[in-house]
């Protein structure tokens, strides 16, 4: 068996192929994958039970055995790992039924290498939300995972809240401004419920146009629309059993809210364009930052939908009402930046987490978060000064009260968000300049999200906040502004004149 490093990520592919095998790992050779082969089924459970791989790659056609009876013994062994079938095209039935059983996703060969790539890790990403463990503490030195953080009393109600209602089957419905961590508290959810063996698929509402999300949940049948050319079986379907995180829900459009009421009230629903009715055994989680209640006084949201999501509420504060959490999860960052750079930032200073603390975080832990990778990314030596902090975050510190454009109310963010000028910014090569001298990893992806960050928030403060109007200077869908909006911790304040 190949070395695998501790950190790296195990993908196993069993075919009796080859060439597959030498295509997978051709495809990976220079990621954080590790692939491991087997030909056969029993050599699969070996890996299986010793690799404990994140991921299965599993061809239906076996010499010593059936693939499909293979992924029921797969499925007894480890419930949650993200099996994908691969079928030649004749098989397509084949695989359509290993996902009713539980697949989580198929690919027809020949193998076309971007999907593969896509597929691949969809499946990683699936396995790490399903088992890299949410904790709930203060703070400590040798934190793993995912972690809640908080000592504030206002956290300490969310954590109360948590363990109330996990064991609970009933729905929830997760509040809090963007960036608030509403994802984290879902999965918390989850990994202390009684379905924690059973999947857990998130799907943001916001990132999805209308036409795609309704297939993505429910699935669709051969032809139901143009390019419908293969049956699809929906996440609910794939998540039966299980929990579904519905982040953003309050962007799900009219059509779709009935047919999310029905699987919350009659457990069943048909695929689009099919007449079947399937049942669906499934706890639904859902997060907005928005008003709610108001959007059902003004017809945007069903009221009777709000109700069933509504079956209990865990409001999460606002990072500028978390009194004494600041530093706990500046150095939490600090730790895991340090980790993810290769860096050695022994401290920050105290100026910096001054600065830091007079700042008023519209994007919430999720800006934090992005603010710290940021400055460390920059830094030299071994303590984070505010020298290296954006200008952004020194300039609203050191001017508390920011100019703010007047928002257009008809199409603005609600009143709990809250937009600013963006900084005075260098030109791009001066950027690439700076990032390349602190020998960065990932200077592609850093200058690509400064960029947009600097794009998206001044053409926002230029139409005054207005979603629509930005996505139409920028060419691009009000939904994807808004998915940016939420990923670059980008605030909007509203003023109503």
């Amino acid at each position: 068996m190949p070395d695998q490093s501790p950190g790296d990520l195990c993908l196993l592919v069993v075919d009796d192929e080859p060439a597959i095998a030498a295509l997978f790992k051709h495809v990976f050779a220079d990621s954080e994958i590790s692939v491991l082969s087997a030909g056969t089924a029993s050599a699969a459970l070996e890996l299986i039970q010793s690799a404990k791989p994140d991921a299965v790659m599993l061809d239906v056609v076996l010499p010593d055995a059936d693939g499909l009876q293979l992924f029921e013994t797969v499925k007894q062994i480890d419930p949650q790992l993200p099996v994908v079938i691969m079928t030649g095209g004749q098989d397509g039935q084949t695989a359509i039924s290993a996902m009713q059983q539980g697949a989580m996703d198929y690919l027809v060969k020949p193998l076309d290498v971007r999907s593969l790539n896509k597929v691949v890790r969809h499946a990683m990403e699936v396995r790490r939300l399903m088992v890299e463990p949410v904790s709930i503490e203060r703070a400590d030195s040798n934190r793993t995972g995912s972690s809640m953080i908080g000592c504030s009393p206002a956290m300490q109600e969310v954590f109360k809240a948590i363990g109330r209602v996990a064991a609970q089957n009933i729905s929830v419905l997760i509040r809090g401004e963007s960036g608030t961590g509403k994802e984290l508290v879902a999965r918390a959810i989850f990994q202390n419920g009684l379905r924690k063996e059973k999947p857990f698929i998130a799907i943001n509402c916001a990132a999805i146009p209308e036409a795609l999300l309704e297939s993505e949940l429910f699935g669709h049948e051969k032809g139901a629309f143009t390019g419908a050319d293969r049956k699809r079986i929906g996440k609910i379907e794939q998540c039966e059993g299980g929990t579904l995180f519905l982040d953003e829900i309050g962007d799900m459009e009219a059509p779709l809210q009935s047919k999310l009421l029905r699987v919350l009230q009659e457990k069943q629903f048909e695929r689009v364009g099919g007449s079947e009715t399937i049942s669906a055994d499934v706890r639904i989680l859902a997060a907005t930052h928005q008003g709610i209640e108001k959007m059902c006084e003004s017809g945007k949201f069903r009221e009777d939908l709000y109700y069933r999501l509504n079956g209990y509420t865990i409001s999460l504060p606002p990072l500028r009402e978390r009194d004494g959490d600041i530093e706990l999860l500046i150095e939490f960052f600090r730790q895991t930046a340090n980790e993810e750079l290769g860096k050695e930032i022994g401290r920050i200073a105290p100026e910096a987490i001054s600065t830091l603390k007079k700042y008023s975080w519209p994007g919430n832990v999720r800006q934090l978060q992005s603010v710290i990778h940021q400055a460390i990314v920059q830094s030299s030596g071994s303590v984070l000064l505010p020298d290296f902090l954006p200008p952004l975050i020194e300039r609203e510190s050191s001017q508390p009260v920011l100019p703010t454009a007047a928002v257009d109310t008809t199409d603005a963010e609600p009143a709990s968000h809250s937009t600013e000028p963006v900084a005075e910014t260098q030109s791009v090569s001066e950027l690439i300049a700076r990032h390349c001298s602190h020998h960065s990893a990932t200077l592609y992806d850093d200058v690509i999200e400064e960029v947009e960050r600097e794009l998206i928030a001044t053409v926002l403060n230029k139409c005054g906040g207005n979603l629509t109007e930005a996505a139409r200077q920028l060419g691009i869908t009000r939904t994807t502004v808004r998915s940016k909006v939420n990923k670059l911790g980008i605030g909007i304040r509203k003023v109503v004149e």
